[in-house]
C-alpha cells in the first residue's frame, strides 16, 4: 500500500470536496424535484466530446500563439469552457428528440449519453495523442485540482444559492403545478433555462474532479436518499447538500487511505449512501406491518 499524501496536500482536494458534495447535493435536489435526472445523466455522457475540444484548442493556441506547450492552467480552463459549450447543442438535441412523437425523454437521454460517449471517444482517437490522458475526462482525479477547478465549483456554487433563495418559491410552483404556474403568467422558459443552465454548469465543474461519468452519482444520490423521508422542499434543499459534501468527504479520506480512485469511491460511496437509505426504509415499512 503506498503511503499517504500529507495534510497540505490534501488541503486543496479537501475544500474541493466539500464545495463539490454541497454543490451536487443541491442541484442534485433541484433536478429531482423537476424531473430532470435523466436530463443530467445524459448531459454527465455529452460534455465529454467538448473537454476534449476544448484540450484540443487549448494545445493548438498554445502551440501555434504562444510556441510553447500548454500549461495546466490553461487546459484546466479550456476543459471547463469546452465541456459548457458542448451543453448547448446537446441540451438542444435532447430536447428536439423528446418531442418527437412516440419517442420519450427517457429514450432521447438515452440517445444523447449514446452520442455524446460515442463522439468523445472518437475525437479522443482522433487527435492523439493529447496532452491529458482519456482517463481525467472520465473519472477526473481529485488529489490534482487546481485553483481554478476549485473557484469555478465555488462560483456555481455561489450562484445556485442566490439563485434558489432568490427563485426557489416560482421553481418549487413550477415543478409542482407547470399548468397553473403558467396561467399566472410567469415563464416557463425563465423557469426552465434556470434548472438546465444550473444542471449543466453543475456537470461542467464537477468534470476536473469525478470526470464525465461519476458526477450522476454524487447529484442523484444524496437527493433520491433523502427524498421519500423528506417532509418539504426546503429540508431536501438543506439535507442533500450535507449529505453530499458528507459523502464525498468519506469517499476522499477512503479513497486515500486505501490507495484507490478517489473520484471512483466517491461515487461508489453515493451508491452505498442510497441503498442504506432504501435499506432503512424498508426495515421501518416491515415493523410498521409487523
Amino acid at each position: 500500500m503506498r503511503s499517504s499524501p500529507s495534510l497540505s496536500l490534501l488541503m486543496l482536494p479537501l475544500v474541493e470536496v466539500v464545495l463539490m458534495g454541497l454543490l451536487a447535493g443541491l442541484v442534485g435536489a433541484v433536478a429531482l424535484v423537476h424531473r430532470r435526472i435523466f436530463f443530467t445523466e445524459s448531459l454527465t455522457h455529452a460534455t465529454f466530446p467538448g473537454a476534449i475540444l476544448g484540450v484540443v484548442v487549448a494545445s493548438w493556441f498554445s502551440r501555434v500563439v504562444l510556441g510553447q506547450r500548454a500549461d495546466f492552467e490553461l487546459l484546466s480552463v479550456m476543459v471547463l469552457v469546452g465541456a459548457a459549450v458542448m451543453c448547448l447543442p446537446m441540451t438542444w438535441l435532447m430536447r428536439w428528440l423528446s418531442q418527437v412523437p412516440g419517442l420519450s425523454s427517457q429514450s432521447a437521454a438515452g440517445i444523447v449519453l449514446t452520442l455524446g460517449f460515442a463522439l468523445g471517444y472518437f475525437l479522443n482517437s482522433w487527435f492523439k495523442p493529447l496532452p491529458l490522458k482519456v482517463d481525467s475526462f472520465l473519472t477526473g482525479s481529485v488529489l490534482n485540482v487546481g485553483l481554478v477547478d476549485v473557484a469555478a465549483v465555488a462560483v456555481v456554487l455561489v450562484v445556485a444559492v442566490a439563485v434558489l433563495v432568490v427563485g426557489g418559491r416560482r421553481l418549487t410552483f413550477y415543478s409542482f403545478d407547470a399548468l397553473g404556474y403558467r396561467a399566472s403568467g410567469l415563464s416557463a422558459t425563465w423557469a426552465e433555462t434556470l434548472i438546465l443552465g444550473l444542471v449543466c454548469a453543475t456537470i461542467v465543474v464537477l468534470i476536473p474532479a469525478v470526470g464525465t461519468i461519476l458526477p450522476i452519482a454524487l447529484i442523484a444520490a444524496p437527493a433520491a436518499s433523502l427524498a421519500p423521508s423528506t417532509r418539504s422542499i426546503r429540508h431536501l434543499m438543506l439535507g442533500a447538500p450535507l449529505l453530499g459534501a458528507a459523502t464525498a468527504l468519506a469517499g476522499l479520506w477512503l479513497g486515500v487511505h486505501l490507495s484507490l480512485s478517489v473520484g471512483g469511491v466517491i461515487a461508489t460511496a453515493a451508491g452505498v449512501v442510497y441503498l442504506l437509505s432504501a435499506g432503512a426504509r424498508w426495515c421501518v415499512r416491515r415493523s410498521a406491518r409487523h
